[in-house]
């Protein structure tokens, strides 16, 4: 992945994506250990695995947040970008598709803000905060979990607009950006 950035922001581009990695390895095992524990207790033993639930959906927000601020970095979510094949000319493409990243910016800056207000709330009802019911654990957890999925998204967003910006309709963007189209459509 090539974002044209200057090289402090590459510095922490490349730092987020590797916790991120961590993130997303460990949450990754530990769900897989866990089904396979509560599989092996319930069909072997007949016991359970006590209020299993309520931390592994705390694991699975992390997960699916951090895999979704990974995938915001990568430029992979799935996309119709029909139109970007209809294009004809570099410059067209690299506006759409800058436009696209302006859209998605703000989107993502509204839901990170959102994000911000439920995780405000909840630090501002402490010591009251929510918990689950067997555990006890605080509802926090996961709610900071969201987000930094999101202020991360938006933060990729924003690297993704300024690098397209910063490298314009140049040859090494369109084979980036949109390789998808045949060559002889460039």
């Amino acid at each position: 992945m090539h974002l044209d950035l200057p090289k402090s922001l590459q510095n922490t581009c490349s730092l987020l994506v590797k916790i991120k990695k961590v993130i997303l390895i460990v949450s990754s095992l530990i769900l897989a250990f866990t089904f396979l524990a509560v599989v092996v207790l319930r069909y072997f033993f007949e016991a359970d695995l006590f209020a299993y639930e309520e931390w592994i959906l705390i694991v699975a927000f992390w997960m699916y947040f951090m895999g979704g601020a990974l995938g915001s970095y990568e430029n992979s979510h799935i996309k119709a970008d029909f139109l970007a094949t209809i294009l004809k000319t570099a410059r067209a493409r690299w506006l759409l598709i800058n436009f696209t990243f302006l859209i998605e910016f703000i989107v993502c800056a509204v839901l990170s803000y959102w994000a911000f207000l439920m995780v405000f709330e909840e630090i501002s009802s402490y010591p009251g905060w929510q918990r689950t019911s067997a555990l006890q654990l605080p509802f926090f957890i996961p709610r900071l979990g969201i987000f930094l999925g999101f202020l991360l998204m938006t933060f990729y967003c924003a690297m993704h607009l300024l690098s397209g910006l910063r490298m314009g309709p140049t040859v090494e963007w369109e084979e980036e950006e949109t390789p998808f189209i045949a060559e002889e459509d460039r």
